[in-house]
C-alpha cells in the first residue's frame, strides 16, 4: 500500500512540474497553455517516452508510464472544475437561443456525414479485420463519423478564460451550442450502436432526447430556485459559527451530484458540472466560488489536457492508415468550422465573431474519445484505427487554439461589472 502511495505522489510531482514548465515554454510563443500541456502528454506517453523506455514500440495502447486510474480520476476532476468555473460566468439563457441550436446542428450534421463518407471510401480493408471477424464497412464508417460530432468544451473554455472573454457573446454562443451539441452527439452514438446491432431503436433515441432535455431544464430550474438559496443560507450560517467555506463545500457537493446525474442519464459529467456552476452564477457568492474553484483547477485541469496526449500511440498506426488520417483530420477541422461558423454568421454575428465560434467548436475531446472507445470495445474498430482516431482528436484539438485566440483578440472585451462605459459624442448633435 505504501509503495502504491509513493508511486502516486511521484507521478503527481512529475505531471504538475512538467505542466508548469510547459506553461513557461508555450508562453514564450504567445500561445494558449493547453497546447503545451497536450504536447507534454504526447512526450510522456507511449509515442515518445514509452518508446524509449521499452526500447521500441510499447506493447499496449494508452499510458504506459503513468497509472491510468490516477490519470482518469485527475483528468475527470480537472474537466469538472473547469466547466464549473465556466458555468459561473455563463448566462444560462444563452442555451435556449435559436442561434446556438443552429450552430450545434450545423456542427453535428456536416462532420458526421463527411466523416462517414471519408471512412467508408478510404479505410483499408485490412483495418476492417478486428480479431478474426470482419466489421461491415457501413458500421465502421458510422462510428468513425460519430467520433467527429461532439465538441470539447474544455479547449475553447480554457482560451476564453485565459483572455478574460467568458462574458462575450461568442462565449455564450459556444457554451450554449456545446450543450446542444453534446445531446446530439449522444443521439448519434445511440444511432451508431443501433446500426452495429442491426437496427435503430427509435423509441430509445426519443427517450434519450426527452430525458436529456428534461434534465437540463429541471437542473436549471431547481438549481437557481433552491440550490442557489441553499448555498447562500449555508454560508451565512457558517460564518456565524466560524465556518468560512461552508457554502463553497455545499456548492462542490452539488457540482459532483450534478455530474453524477448527468453521467447516469447518458450525458457527459462535464455538462452536469457546467449546469451546477450556472446555478450559482447569479448568487452573491459567485466571486468567492470562482476564486476557490480556480485554485482547484490549477492543480487538476492540466492533467486533463496532459491525458489527451497520453492517449496517443503512433506506433500502432500502419502506413496504409496515414493518408486516411490526414484526410480525416482535414474533414474534422473544416466541417466543424463551416458547420458552426456559417450559422453564426447568418445569425448576425460579425466575421471575427463567427470565425471565433467556428474555431471554438472545432476541438474534439472526451465524448469523441468515448465513442471511439465504445467502438473498440464493441469490436467495430481495431487498435490501429482506434489510434489514428485518437491522434486526429488530439491534433484537431490543438490546431484551432491559436486561430481561436487570434479572432477573439479582434473582438472588444466586455466592460467590467460596475464600470462606466464611455460613449462617443454624436457628431450630429
Amino acid at each position: 500500500m505504501a509503495a502504491a502511495a509513493e508511486e502516486v505522489f511521484l507521478q503527481l510531482t512529475i505531471l504538475l512540474s512538467v505542466a508548469v514548465a510547459s506553461h513557461f515554454i508555450i508562453k514564450r510563443f504567445n500561445q494558449p497553455t493547453i497546447i503545451g500541456e497536450i504536447g507534454i502528454g504526447v512526450v510522456l506517453g507511449p509515442s515518445i517516452l514509452g518508446y524509449i523506455v521499452h526500447g521500441g514500440p510499447p506493447p499496449s495502447v494508452g499510458p504506459t508510464l503513468f497509472d491510468p486510474v490516477l490519470i482518469t480520476i485527475f483528468a475527470n476532476l480537472g474537466a469538472i472544475f473547469l466547466l464549473f468555473l465556466i458555468g459561473l460566468e455563463t448566462d444560462v439563457r444563452a442555451i435556449y437561443q435559436k442561434r446556438n441550436i443552429a450552430v450545434a446542428i450545423g456542427g453535428v450534421v456536416l462532420p458526421w456525414a463527411f466523416g462517414f463518407l471519408t471512412a467508408f471510401f478510404m479505410v483499408p480493408n485490412d483495418s476492417l479485420m478486428v480479431g478474426t471477424a470482419e466489421t461491415p464497412r457501413f458500421v465502421m464508417a458510422t462510428f468513425v463519423g460519430a467520433t467527429l460530432v461532439a465538441t470539447s468544451t474544455a479547449i475553447a473554455a480554457a482560451v476564453l478564460l485565459e483572455l478574460g472573454m467568458i462574458r462575450t457573446e461568442v462565449a455564450g454562443t459556444i457554451m450554449g451550442a456545446v450543450i446542444v451539441d453534446d445531446i446530439l452527439g449522444l443521439l448519434v452514438l445511440s444511432i451508431s450502436l443501433g446500426v452495429a446491432g442491426g437496427a435503430v431503436d427509435i423509441l430509445s433515441i426519443l427517450y434519450l432526447l426527452g430525458v436529456s432535455i428534461a434534465f437540463i431544464v429541471l437542473a436549471m430550474y431547481i438549481g437557481t430556485r433552491y440550490f442557489g438559496r441553499l448555498v447562500t443560507w449555508t454560508q451565512a450560517r457558517g460564518l456565524k459559527v466560524g465556518l468560512t467555506h461552508a457554502g463553497f463545500m455545499v456548492a462542490m457537493a452539488v457540482a459532483f451530484f450534478a455530474a453524477f446525474m448527468s453521467e447516469a442519464i447518458g450525458l457527459s459529467a462535464v455538462i452536469g458540472a457546467f449546469l451546477a456552476g450556472a446555478m450559482f452564477s447569479n448568487t452573491p457568492l459567485r466571486e468567492d466560488f470562482h476564486e476557490g474553484v480556480a485554485f482547484l483547477g490549477a492543480v487538476f485541469t492540466p492533467v486533463f489536457f496532459i491525458s489527451l496526449g497520453l492517449l496517443v500511440n503512433v506506433w500502432t498506426i500502419t502506413s496504409d492508415l496515414l493518408l486516411f488520417g490526414i484526410v480525416l483530420l482535414a474533414v474534422a477541422f473544416v466541417t466543424k468550422l463551416i458547420g458552426c461558423g456559417l450559422p453564426a454568421r447568418w445569425a448576425g454575428m460579425s466575421k471575427a465573431e463567427s470565425l471565433a465560434v467556428g474555431y471554438g467548436m472545432v476541438p474534439r475531446g472526451e465524448v469523441g474519445l468515448i465513442i471511439a472507445l465504445v467502438a473498440q470495445q464493441a469490436g467495430v474498430i481495431g487498435p490501429d484505427l482506434f489510434s489514428i482516431i485518437v491522434l486526429v482528436m488530439v491534433i484537431v484539438s490543438v490546431l484551432p487554439a491559436p486561430l481561436l485566440r487570434k479572432y477573439l483578440m479582434m473582438i472588444p472585451k466586455p466592460a467590467p461589472e460596475g464600470a462606466e462605459v464611455s460613449v462617443a459624442p454624436d457628431p450630429k448633435a
